[in-house]
């Protein structure tokens, strides 16, 4: 039976975003999921190496849009075009769910999907596959409810998301019923979540049955499957168009009638989101008190701490007395920032754009 089960699962990689927020590093052409941040594999290509053993190869997919596709084909050339599913547009993670879970469900009936982005960092991979296993064993148990992966959070983060557990609904493997989501709380707020024990980091980490999501969305606004359903049957963009663009991809679904459920898990993890987190990820397995990481051809160092620097050219980099500074080197950018504000790369994108500086972006 459980050979049964598993030739129904896939996992679905979603790589479509733009990740500015790594500028210059991430640009619009090559954005980070398809950067060598943390090793010698880009990012996406981690990510599937991820799932080996836990879903059959030819059950890996990658959701995309047009702009990347020919670039991850040639970044994944082990994942078979066919499953590489290309918005014509990019419209939003909800047509984008709509749009692959339609070209599963079309193969595959009884498909049970897990969705993961391309551009997180995993830490503790076989904690990770298991509790992959767990969501797909949850959703084979209770296939009408949608299952979130809530990762125990080890630190206060004021730039995730939260969810609260609340009720247990089965103990093997464990699971909760949701009682709420929290955005991004205030420092105080999200040490108080960490300490309860009950709130999890939200990984946007879905499982579902494939035929549930879509009769969600139909109920909820039948025009969205509607119109995408038309497009994979056609392939007339016009089609998929015509599709209504939503805000989220689960939150807009009647919860009552297909109700979210929390499975626990305890591995390291980041979404890489800003410079900063990249600095905590990459100095975190460091045995010394300074915090430096570089990844530079040549770098050479004078008191400082706190401290990264990534260059892609060849110029020798030199620091001196630095401390919680970022430096970034390509071929055409030097990005030097305080390593405490990253969210101030929104303003510097948004200079370029006003200054018609967009080769840069």
């Amino acid at each position: 039976m459980k050979q049964n089960y598993e030739q129904h699962r896939y996992a679905v990689v979603v790589a479509g975003g733009t990740g500015t927020r790594l500028w210059p590093m991430s640009r619009q052409n090559l954005p980070k999921q398809m950067q060598k941040f943390i090793g010698d594999r880009t990012l996406i290509d981690e990510t599937v190496q991820r799932l080996e053993g836990v879903v059959p190869k030819e059950n890996i997919f990658i959701s995309t849009t047009e702009k990347y596709a020919t670039t991850i084909k040639g970044l994944l050339p082990d994942i078979n075009a066919d499953n590489i599913i290309v918005e014509p547009v990019a419209r939003g993670t909800t047509i984008a769910f709509a749009l692959f879970t339609q070209n599963i469900v079309k193969r595959d009936p009884n498909a049970v999907i897990f969705t993961l982005a391309s551009d997180h960092a995993v830490a503790g991979v076989e904690v990770f596959k298991q509790a992959m296993r767990n969501s797909y064993e949850f959703i084979e148990k209770h296939p009408s409810r949608i299952a979130l992966v809530g990762i125990k959070p080890n630190r206060p983060d004021t730039g995730l998301g939260y969810i609260k557990s609340d009720k247990v609904i089965q103990k093997d493997p464990l699971a909760y019923s949701v009682e709420k989501f929290v955005e991004k709380p205030r420092y105080k707020v999200a040490k108080s979540y960490v300490e309860s024990g009950e709130y999890y980091w939200n990984a946007a980490y879905y499982c579902f049955k494939g035929e549930t999501l879509l009769e969600a969305y139909d109920e909820a606004d039948s025009e969205v499957v509607k119109w995408v359903k038309a497009y994979v049957d056609s392939g007339d963009v016009e089609d998929f168009l015509k599709a209504p663009s939503k805000p989220h991809e689960i939150e807009f679904i009647n919860a009552a009638k297909y109700p979210l459920a929390l499975i626990p898990a305890d591995f390291q993890w980041s979404d890489i989101g800003n410079w900063q987190s990249l600095h905590e990820l990459l100095t975190a397995a460091q045995d010394d008190d300074l915090h430096m990481h570089s990844q530079a051809n040549i770098h050479v160092d004078v008191d400082s701490s706190d401290c990264l620097v990534l260059s892609t050219d060849e110029k020798l980099v030199a620091t001196v007395g630095l401390k919680d500074i970022i430096i970034v080197s390509t071929d055409d950018v030097i990005m030097v920032m305080n390593r405490n504000q990253p969210q101030k790369i929104k303003e510097v994108i948004q200079m370029l754009k006003d200054k018609h500086l967009t080769d840069y972006l």
